[in-house]
């Protein structure tokens, strides 16, 4: 048993990567590490209930730094960008899978879960975002970094608008993503995942697809709306199944609006700036 107010893992400079921003960002991700720790340490309601509310906040911050790290490397032309992003997705998958074994009642070690998490964010730091930090200082010091206000222009990119597009084609997918640049589009492909990402993500407005293998786009909603109560995500079904039947059907489920596929651009644009003008 560690003494109380004994951290489980403490920041170390040798983790820095002299990007102010970003490190004070792995900081963060110590602290709530830290935080999970303690309420594992316990084994009470109010104990498990905090260990429930940190874990759903790890998430949401661990997107929030992903996509910081993300608009970094693609405005200063990383090249090692697509390795660095799969490590990142790959790492996001871990977690919500355990998230999800967590909030279902399945095989769940919190100790265990927390340690993972502790051993890959310094992995990660010392292995990946070493380079990273290499790469942009580099550039500082040869006057390539350009326009490229790395405090600033990351923050701006995460205070985008949330948009969450939820269909199996991977097609579709980057379609959203290469009409939707004004917003900070997240893509799944399962909307089981998606409804885990709905759970421990600050997202704005949904994007849905009806026609999917593990869950339909009604069934979807029905979960939804469990989950989130009288503060449901806006959703926008986008579907190349329009009868009268189902789009009845999945407005009744609590859906605001319907798209035919194929997705003509300004159309969804318009619709999408529509019901954010509407949540404000």
């Amino acid at each position: 048993m560690e003494r109380s107010g004994q951290n489980f893992v403490s920041w170390e400079h040798r983790y820095s990567i002299n990007i102010p921003l970003i490190d004070s960002q792995h900081k963060k991700l110590i602290d709530l590490a830290n935080e999970l720790h303690k309420a594992c340490r316990y084994d009470t309601a109010a104990a498990k209930e905090q260990f429930r509310n940190t874990i759903r906040e790890a998430v949401a911050y661990v997107q929030y730094h992903f996509s910081v790290e993300e608009q970094l490397m693609t405005k200063t032309d990383y090249k090692e960008l697509t390795e660095h992003k799969k490590h990142h997705t790959e790492f996001v998958q871990e977690v919500l899978d355990n998230v999800a074994a967590f909030e279902n009642g399945k095989k769940f070690i919190p100790n265990q879960f927390v340690r993972f998490l502790r051993d890959w964010v310094l992995s990660h730091i010392a292995i990946v975002d070493i380079k990273l930090g290499e790469y942009i200082i580099n550039l500082q010091k040869n006057g390539k970094l350009g326009d490229v206000s790395i405090k600033e222009n990351a923050e701006n990119e995460v205070g985008k608008k949330i948009v969450l597009a939820v269909d199996d084609s991977k097609t579709q997918l980057m379609q959203f993503k290469s009409i939707l640049t004004m917003y900070d589009v997240h893509t799944c492909e399962s909307p089981l995942q998606a409804l885990e990402m709905a759970k421990n993500m600050a997202i704005d407005i949904i994007l849905l697809d009806l026609d999917m293998p593990d869950l339909t786009g009604i069934e979807f909603l029905q979960h939804l709306q469990q989950i989130s109560g009288k503060h449901q995500i806006p959703v926008i079904i986008v579907s190349g199944n329009s009868t009268e039947k189902l789009i009845l059907a999945s407005k009744n489920e609590g859906a605001i609006d319907f798209i035919v596929k194929p997705v003509e651009p300004q159309l969804l644009i318009k619709k999408i700036q529509y019901q954010l003008a509407k949540k404000n």
